[in-house]
């Protein structure tokens, strides 16, 4: 089966739902205490780190839509409690989902262009998917690490492990 540059992003959008799933189900489960200790992470807690992902994407998602920014600081805790963060969380995973669907296959040839700091930037669509989706993955390792700190609990998020559950979509 030939790959589209399509069909591998939506492949990526449906995985970084999948392990978020699978992680913010074993964080419902921990006390308050437990998400938001300084594990020593970048963003030092599960918390904090979770928000970080989340703000990471909405500014990506409105360059992407040439939307102005929000004034979001990457260390900003825009959902101050777990449901709330869970709940935004599945939005935008969802909203991600529906943006890969509806392009056409020209479009992921396109750029974005966009401000940051004063400076002008111009990438390829392909590019800054790329990203975010690798971006979710780097942080989505070090809250299954803060995770197993805590708690013990290890979970298998690898790619592989999204694409043996859904064989008949990605092969």
């Amino acid at each position: 089966m030939s790959y589209s540059f399509k069909k591998y992003f939506l492949m990526l959008a449906n995985y970084n739902a999948w392990a978020n799933q699978k992680l913010f189900f074993v964080l419902k489960d921990l006390n308050e205490d437990q998400i938001n200790q300084n594990c020593g992470a970048y963003f030092e807690s599960l918390f904090r780190t979770a928000n970080h992902i989340l703000v990471a994407d909405i500014l990506w998602f409105e360059r992407i839509h040439g939307v102005v920014q929000s004034q979001y600081a990457l260390d900003e805790i825009v959902h101050a409690d777990l449901d709330s963060l869970t709940n935004a969380r599945f939005l935008k995973d969802q909203s991600m989902i529906a943006f890969v669907q509806q392009l056409n296959d020209e479009a992921f040839h396109g750029t974005i262009s966009y401000t940051r700091h004063g400076q002008r930037h111009t990438e390829p669509l392909i590019g800054v998917l790329a990203h975010v989706f690798n971006h979710q993955t780097h942080h989505r390792g070090q809250l299954h690490s803060m995770i197993f700190q805590i708690t013990g609990i290890s979970l298998a998020l690898d790619l592989i492990y999204f694409q043996r559950e859904q064989v008949d979509l990605y092969r």
